[in-house]
């Protein structure tokens, strides 16, 4: 009876400080092809921050259907889309004085992920010898992330 109260003990009641953090993991081996749809609806609440309708995304895809060059196609409706007076963009003004914080959410915002530091690095440096250049917008930047490689995988 000694023996078995004897192998009984008080387990260890340590707790931890475990502090809630936002994660983007490190999304680089996106290797599955988004659909049209996929690729549109995620695109539609990216530039609009609101979902696209089923109708919308329906008559998207026979098009993209219908058209024989995927690429193409795709740059032809991010084009429209930024030259729509409803799409969600950051002001050339935050892009240029907050480079860093707009370079951060702007791969959150298209690659689910953060910049690694050689990404960050060459883009920063990037935006900032373009500052003088008027005609360098973030609409630029966010057609080149929606028509990246990257962004046609998840």
């Amino acid at each position: 009876m000694s023996l078995l109260f004897g192998a009984c003990k008080k387990k260890d009641q340590s707790t931890y400080g475990v502090v809630d953090t936002n994660t983007y993991g490190n999304n680089l081996n996106k290797d599955k092809d988004k659909s049209n749809i996929e690729f549109h609806s995620i695109l539609t609440t990216n530039l609009f921050q609101k979902p696209s309708s089923i109708n919308e995304l329906a008559r998207i895809d026979r098009v993209m259907q219908s058209c024989g060059d995927k690429t193409l196609i795709n740059e032809v409706i991010i084009s429209n889309y930024m030259n729509s007076a409803n799409v969600k963009l950051p002001s050339r003004q935050m892009m240029v004085d907050s480079t860093e914080r707009f370079v951060e959410e702007t791969y959150i915002r298209f690659f689910i992920r953060r910049p690694t530091e050689a990404e960050k690095t060459w883009f920063i440096n990037f935006i900032n010898s373009n500052k003088s250049n008027p005609n360098f917008r973030p609409e630029l930047v966010y057609t080149a992330f929606a028509a990246s490689d990257e962004y046609m995988f998840y």
